[in-house]
């Protein structure tokens, strides 16, 4: 009898030290500029016997968005729910290998600097053994930053072969590259360099535009739908460029000359200027000038995109692609990609950002075992929801709820208008809710969506908001194009004719809906809320949106949970098992038990 030795590897993401050196470097950035670094998205991952059995970013548990300080709350919190120690771990991995860059960083004193102090992977092991000192036997192994990438695509796909494509701001020197996924071996086929970034790109228009880079693209995205991009689809075809066999080039990227231009996209920024619009401050008046560029730049990376699948595909005759990288969670892209008849199956993992190289990095050094993953596995892996509760002393009515009785209460309160904070079980790993941290809503009134922009999320009011809908459902609401999967709310698809009014408060200006189907296998839970209020309403849709408040990482414990119903116009709050509900809503959630409910659960009320 042989024993089994299991092998525990814990990856991790972030590249800590990088805004403090930059602001050091270069006072007086704003906040926008100083957003431009790269290794945000700071996350851990574990990876035992070559399953993924958790992941975790940093920001959920330091309150700090993207936070790309090394991950030792994640790392712990990683060990601890799958019960292990820190003399289980085997190997640590990181997301970067700068290693062959150390001679482009010999010029100027800054880029010597950087190396020097951030990018060495050197510098790793230094901070492993600062901040977790119980794994101080170890020295880090680097992975290159897009192989990270390609396996949290390539792995939970479920492909067993595919084109792997990974388009971001930057890796250590490519910005895309393309891989054949062919019996669990990735083969590079193409790799870009930043001349070629889709995704630094959209940052410099995002930034144009007001708003934060590495983190509001979304809102680019957004605005895209109500503009009009032929008013500057001639700068955006000199900005991008599509050249022979697929290659992009970004001429854009290269008008800055000085370690201050390139850290800020000064020049670049001065071109939109001259060749578009005047850049637009933060809370300047947003004009339509500001909508239709961002509606050209949007247009230009879908053509980008295309151009570049188009060619590879053709050259491989692969047809079933799998995405990752921060411009994979260009949802709009992704479903006109799915749509097009140039592939036959899309999948983008929900931690598509840099949060997902923690588990590419463990996957990277865990070995071959890792091809039996399949893609549930890459989205409820934090911690569970009770690992802190509300303070004792909180002044809520509240009942206790138990499974099946609170999912048909919470839909009767959802038919009634109400809005309602939904935290159960593990949290979701990586940007979207997907019905474990979620704000759930009833998606046929329109004013829905204004309510919860508005009072509950504290954001822009033209921000779309996405439906769940059960995956038995998905075909007759949303136009799914085939072999796409829609389980992470990653792809944004037309609403069937006749549909868009019935759902009003989630289809965006264009027509689509950024859709999550429901498994009732993934999470039978939310599954049941749709299913209950199908049968009551005849719409097995949802709006959903993640429980957190506009500034704050979405919630992961109950106590965090809680902070964001008291501090926003949330009515009601499912918390584990019990229900908080506000003044205004108690009569509400009295009429929605049950006779033999009211019985059950009223007889222990608290005030």
């Amino acid at each position: 009898m042989t024993d089994h030795r299991r092998t525990v590897v814990l990856g991790y993401s972030g590249l800590h030290g990088s805004a403090e050196l930059k602001r050091s470097y270069f006072p007086g950035l704003d906040e926008r500029e100083a957003r431009l670094f790269q290794g945000l998205d700071s996350a851990a991952a574990l990876v035992v016997d070559g399953e993924l059995v958790a992941a975790v970013q940093q920001e959920r548990y330091s309150g700090i968005k993207f936070d790309h300080a090394f991950p030792a709350d994640a790392m712990v919190s990683c060990l601890t729910m799958a019960g292990l120690d820190f003399t289980d771990v085997d190997a640590v991995a990181h997301n970067f290998d700068h290693s062959h860059v150390r001679v482009f960083a010999q010029g100027e004193e800054y880029a010597r600097r950087r190396y020097q102090e951030i990018l060495d992977p050197a510098r790793q092991t230094e901070l492993l053994h600062r901040f977790m000192p119980r794994l101080a036997r170890h020295r880090v192994t680097p992975v290159a930053h897009h192989r990270a990438h390609a396996l949290t695509a390539a792995i939970p796909s479920g492909f067993d072969e595919a084109l792997v494509v990974v388009v971001d701001g930057m890796g250590e020197l490519h910005a895309i590259t393309v891989y054949s996924w062919r019996n669990g071996q990735l083969v590079r086929l193409a790799a870009l360099d930043y001349r070629a970034s889709l995704g630094l790109c959209y940052a410099l228009f995002t930034m144009h535009l007001g708003y934060w880079p590495n983190s509001d693209e979304y809102k680019v995205m957004a605005l895209a739908a109500m503009g009009d991009p032929a008013r500057y689809r001639a700068v955006l075809a000199d900005a991008v460029r599509c050249l022979p066999d697929g290659r992009l080039d970004v001429p854009l990227l290269r008008l800055n000359r000085t370690p201050w231009a390139r850290e800020t996209f000064a020049t670049s920024r001065d071109w939109l200027t001259e060749r578009a619009c005047p850049q637009r401050r933060t809370g300047e008046e947003l004009t339509q000038e500001h909508i239709d560029l961002a509606s050209a730049a949007q247009e230009r990376v879908e053509q980008a995109l295309t151009h570049l699948l188009s060619y590879w595909v053709g050259r491989t005759g692969l047809r079933r692609v799998a995405f990752a990288g921060g411009v994979a969670l260009n949802c709009v892209a992704i479903g006109k990609l799915a749509a097009s008849g140039l592939v036959d199956a899309v999948y983008v993992q929900p931690a598509a950002g840099d949060e997902g190289t923690a588990v590419g990095a463990a996957f990277a050094v865990s070995g071959p075992a890792v091809s039996g993953v399949r893609y549930p596995t890459m989205t409820y892996l934090g911690p569970d929801v009770d690992e802190d509760g509300p303070p004792a002393d909180q002044p809520y009515w509240s009942v206790p709820v138990a499974e099946g009785v609170a999912e048909r209460v919470v839909a009767r309160l959802l038919t009634e208008g109400r809005i309602v904070g939904w935290a159960q079980g593990r949290l979701e790993f990586g940007p979207r809710a997907l019905g474990n941290r979620s704000i759930l809503a009833d998606p046929r009134d329109r004013g829905a969506r204004d309510r919860v922009n508005a009072a509950v999320k504290f954001r822009e009011e033209f921000r779309p908001l996405a439906p769940a809908v059960m995956a038995e459902r998905a075909d007759d609401w949303f136009v799914v194009p085939p072999g796409t999967n829609m389980r992470h709310m990653t792809v944004a698809v037309p609403v069937r004719p006749g549909m868009a009014e019935r759902i009003a408060a989630v289809v965006h200006d264009d027509g689509t809906a950024r859709v999550q189907a429901v498994h009732r296998a993934d999470n039978p839970r939310f599954w049941r809320i749709l299913d209950e209020f199908e049968r009551l309403t005849g719409t097995p849709v949802l709006m959903n949106t993640s429980l957190n408040v506009k500034g704050q990482p979405t919630a992961r414990a109950g106590a965090e949970a809680f902070r964001t119903f008291a501090s926003s116009s949330l009515d009601v709050l499912v918390l584990g098992d019990r229900l908080y509900a506000k003044p205004e809503a108690v009569p509400a959630v009295e009429r929605a038990l049950t006779d033999a409910e009211r019985r059950t659960v009223l007889g222990v009320r608290s005030v």
